[in-house]
Formats: C-alpha cells, sequence, structure tokens
C-alpha cells in the first residue's frame, strides 16, 4: 500500500496483483476459458494464449484485481492459482510473465499522484474487490512490513500500520472513519480488545471471544453504541449552571476516561477541538476556538481552577506564555523545553503569582478594591482565590490555592473591620467594567441588602447591598 520510490525495479501495485496479459500460453497452465470469457476466475489464459478482454486494465474494477483480491481472501491470505504460473515470487515463474517488469501495466506507474491519500489510501479503504487493505496485502505483506523483496508500508507512514499515524481523522483525506467495515479483519491485526493500539479504554466491554472483527461490536475500537460515554442530556451534558459530567471529566487526572487529552481522542484533530473522529466540535457550546467555556475564572460552576495539573499540556495548545490569557504573560518566560505545567511560567502563571509583599493591605488591598479587570476588583482575587458565591466557599482557596480567611477572618475577603482606618471600604471602586463582574456583585454575595429591588444590578447605594 504504500507508494513512493523504488530502486533498481520498477513501481509495484497497490492495490492488487498485476496479471500481466500473457504473450503465450506457458506449459502446465491449463485453463478452462473459452475465447470472448468475461468471468473472473484467476485463470485467466484462453485457448488462444492471450488473456480474458479486460484482463490486465489496471483500474475501474479490472478483472485480474478482482479475482486476485477475492481468491486472496477466500484462501486464507494465499494465491495459489496466481503462483502457479507465475513464481512463488510473481516474476515470472513458469509463465515467464512477471507481475512487476512492465510498469506501463502497474498502478503505480500509470495513476499519477498515487502516493497521495486521495489516490492510494482511497484504494485501501473500499471493500474487497477492487482494492481494500487485503488487496495491499498481497505485495505489500500480511503484516504490510513488507519482508524479503516487497515493498513497506511503513517507510512512508512512519508507523508500523498500514495508515498515517494517529490522530488518523484528518478531514484532508487521512480520515479512517470513511474505511469500509469489511476491512475489519484486516484492521483486527493491530487493534484487537485489550491492544496498545487502542485509544485508552476502547472498547470499554470487549466481545465474547469468537466475535468475527467488526467496527462498531467491540471486537476492535468501538463498541455497539459508538461514544464511550452516555450521550444527550442528563446524564453526560447537563442544563447550565449545573455541574457538568462531561466537564468534570475533562478536568479530572488524565487517565483512561478522564482529562483534556481522553476528550481529544473523539473530539480533536492536532492541537484542536474542532470535532475529529466523532465529528462532534466542542466549540458550539464551548465558544470561539475553546474546549472550555468562554468566562470559567470567577464564581462560577465551570471554573478552571479545580482542573488537574496533568492537563497542562493540552492547555499548552492555546495558551502557551500567556497566549489567550486575561491576566499578563509570566515574566520571565520558562527556559526552553520546559515541560508544559500550571505554575511554571510555561502557561499563564508563574512560581510566584505576586510580587514580594504582596501580603500588605497597601498592595493587594489596592489591587482588590480596583475597576475590575485582569489585574485588579474582587473578581479577579477569585479567579484563585475562591469558587462559588456562598460563604465560606467564596474566597476559601479552593486548595491548593491559598484562602483569604486566616488573615481575614470572618470568613470574609476584608479585614475584620475596615469601615474606617487603613483599609476603608468606601474606596472600593463600585463601576461594571464590560465583559466583567463589578465589585458590588462579588459584596452581594454576603450583603444581600434588607430590601433589594429585584432587578437592579448590584451596587453600593440602590439598596441592593447595605445603602
Amino acid at each position: 500500500m504504500i507508494p513512493g520510490s523504488r530502486k533498481n525495479r520498477p513501481s509495484r501495485p497497490f492495490t492488487f496483483l498485476l496479471l500481466l496479459a500473457a504473450a503465450a500460453f506457458a506449459a502446465g497452465c491449463s485453463t478452462s476459458n473459452t475465447e470472448g470469457g468475461g468471468g473472473t476466475s484467476v485463470n485467466h489464459v484462453l485457448p488462444s494464449g492471450s488473456s480474458v478482454a479486460g484482463w490486465t486494465i489496471p483500474s475501474g474494477g479490472s478483472l485480474h484485481a478482482i479475482a486476485a483480491t477475492n481468491e486472496f481472501v477466500s484462501n486464507g491470505g494465499k494465491l495459489d492459482s496466481c503462483l502457479e504460473c507465475h513464481g512463488a515470487d510473481l516474476s515470472g515463474g513458469i509463465s515467464n510473465v512477471s507481475c512487476f517488469d512492465n510498469p506501463a501495466s502497474c498502478h503505480h506507474g500509470t495513476i499519477p499522484g498515487w502516493d497521495t491519500p486521495q489516490k492510494h489510501g482511497a484504494s485501501a479503504k473500499v471493500a474487497p474487490g477492487d482494492g481494500s487493505f487485503f488487496a495491499c496485502q498481497i505485495c505489500h505483506g500480511i503484516t504490510f512490513s513488507g519482508g524479503g523483496s516487497l515493498v513497506s508500508c511503513f517507510t512512508c507512514h512512519t508507523v508500523d500500520a498500514p495508515h498515517p499515524p494517529r490522530p488518523w481523522h484528518d478531514p484532508a483525506g487521512t480520515t479512517h472513519t470513511n474505511t469500509n467495515t469489511l476491512n475489519a479483519p484486516v484492521c483486527a491485526l493491530c487493534h484487537y480488545p485489550g491492544s496498545s493500539n487502542n485509544p485508552a479504554n476502547h472498547p470499554a466491554t470487549p466481545a465474547p471471544g469468537g466475535t468475527p472483527p467488526g467496527c462498531f461490536n467491540n471486537t476492535l475500537c468501538h463498541g455497539a453504541a459508538g461514544a464511550p460515554h452516555p450521550l444527550g442530556n442528563p446524564a453526560w451534558v447537563t442544563t447550565p449552571p449545573a455541574a457538568q459530567p462531561h466537564g468534570n471529566a475533562a478536568k479530572a487526572t488524565p487517565g483512561a476516561t478522564t482529562g483534556f487529552a481522553y476528550c481529544q481522542i473523539c473530539h480533536g484533530n492536532g492541537t484542536n477541538f474542532a470535532g475529529g473522529s466523532s465529528s462532534v466540535s466542542c466549540y458550539p457550546c464551548h465558544g470561539p476556538s475553546a474546549p472550555h467555556p468562554s468566562q470559567w475564572r470567577t464564581g462560577d460552576t465551570y471554573v478552571h481552577t479545580t482542573t488537574a495539573q496533568g492537563n497542562a499540556p493540552v492547555c499548552a495548545f492555546c495558551h502557551s506564555n500567556g497566549a489567550n490569557s486575561p491576566i499578563p504573560a509570566p515574566s520571565p518566560p520558562a527556559p526552553a523545553g520546559t515541560p508544559p505545567g500550571c505554575f511554571n511560567s510555561t502557561l499563564c502563571h508563574g512560581a510566584a503569582v505576586h510580587p514580594a509583599g504582596w501580603a500588605q493591605p497597601s498592595q493587594h488591598g489596592s489591587a482588590a478594591k480596583a475597576v475590575p479587570s485582569a489585574s485588579g476588583g474582587f473578581s479577579y482575587c477569585q479567579a484563585c482565590h475562591g469558587i462559588g458565591t456562598t460563604p465560606p466557599a467564596n474566597f476559601n482557596g479552593n486548595p491548593p490555592a491559598v484562602s483569604c480567611y486566616p488573615c481575614h477572618v470572618l470568613n470574609a475577603p476584608h479585614p475584620s473591620s475596615w469601615i474606617g482606618g487603613g483599609a476603608p471600604h468606601r474606596t472600593t471602586d463600585p463601576t461594571t467594567p464590560p465583559g466583567r463582574t463589578s465589585n458590588p456583585a462579588v459584596c452581594f454575595q454576603c450583603h444581600q441588602g434588607s430590601a433589594p429591588v429585584p432587578p437592579a444590578v448590584p451596587g453600593c447605594f440602590n439598596n441592593t447591598l447595605c445603602h
């Protein structure tokens, strides 16, 4: 199946044996075919010494292609009828007609662009007949490794497989999802249950012994249900703002059924989550080009601070060196080659998020009371120090982060008394900048007024809080 250059000999067929028209009928190669016969018997020589009409046409369902492939499949990977006349290595045998000596009759020699996935790949993925994985095996070996004088598929594909390396679901043409399922017995050479070549936990429940290989019957990678998780509400994707089972699984420590990398097995191509082999993109629900909600930092069910740090290599697809982050990039960045991590200056955060002396009210207090932004405001503090909207869960640190309460006491993100003195609350900015939560909205989590005005946005002087 592997195309490419061949040294010291003409190109070889990809999807079937090329049995060249015999110029003379060789002794021992008797035939029951008659002049004008149009059958698909491998014994193709007519009494006149020529081949049946159309026998050597190199494409379009030619007779020799179908006959050779059918015999190969039905005879357990053997071509006894072909070898009888053309020799054990198909170089001529008693017929003195080689299958390889005339590149003008060879698919590799006559089909332009055969080395592209759209040509040889498409032919390999069809049902057995004039193509299929079985047909590739005829010339490239049962295991596709070539062997002897045959050509290995591994040289071009770079992996020990008759297909490109994973993820093999590129919309450009190298996707396995449009491979005819009748090729499953060949896929089973590598993708049997428990094989290290399968994605993790695929299939979750292997089929009973003796079940014929199939694409969706738990004998290879997939089960009858297709997806390795429940589909639809409420089992997997619940209605916001409820907790999302699929989100919790995605943010967990990477494993056989958890982590961003697990999601990407079916939902990603390369470094994105645009659909992959499942053809279900994460973006319609999550927003532009992200496998997570557009805002999952502050007081949100889907806050990223609960994501296991083992997922950092996937986060690095978009967030290397602070890219696509509302906070400044780590400075200085980590040395080149540093493995991605959440707090090692490779992504958004450094080992020390705040400067020295930050514990002083004059530093962190002023930042907390500033206009909410990428570097100030209560919501900025809450991105790392709090989850939820109900005390004490809102600034309790979200371990392993740091809680505000050991210093501030009273389960509050401010001093126990800050009406006067050095940390007056009246200097807190009450504005609501576009796209950010205002400081009063965070205050509202604890200080709801005695007579709030229901559709009013929390504010310092509209009866929603204290005044």
